[in-house]
């Protein structure tokens, strides 16, 4: 089993949703649905999305993805995002221009990005 597919693994018993689809670039498509949003938001739940690139763990995680119909509980759009595509996938999403700071590859797995991930949406803004 590879690093990738043992911390997916740990991912799923917290997340048993989730799923990991390989990308012809060798990257690999890391989907959580159902997971909550705090209030301040349109919806209560989306569908995270995430990459985990070529070279992974050495290379990290960067940005992320939900679901394109996603907006503050205002209407607004969230800071730093926009209508991207997800590289080798394609389809609407709302991408997050979000950005971990530092990764070790020894320490850092796909459970703590998808922590990076839910500080981003804790703050609904």
């Amino acid at each position: 089993m590879t690093p990738l597919q043992e911390q997916f693994k740990i991912l799923q018993e917290q997340y048993p949703g989730a799923q990991l689809t390989s990308l012809p670039d060798g990257s690999h498509l890391i989907e959580v649905p159902d997971f909550k949003l705090p209030p301040g938001w349109s919806k209560p739940q989306v569908t995270v999305k995430f990459l985990a690139p070529v070279g992974y763990p050495f290379g990290r995680p960067d940005c992320f993805w939900a679901d394109s119909d996603l907006k503050l509980a205002n209407g607004n759009p969230p800071q730093r995002t926009g209508p991207n595509p997800i590289p080798n996938v394609g389809g609407a999403h709302l991408w997050f221009s979000w950005h971990v700071g530092a990764w070790n590859p020894n320490s850092d797995n796909l459970v703590t990005y998808l922590y990076v991930i839910k500080r981003r949406l804790n703050e609904a803004g």
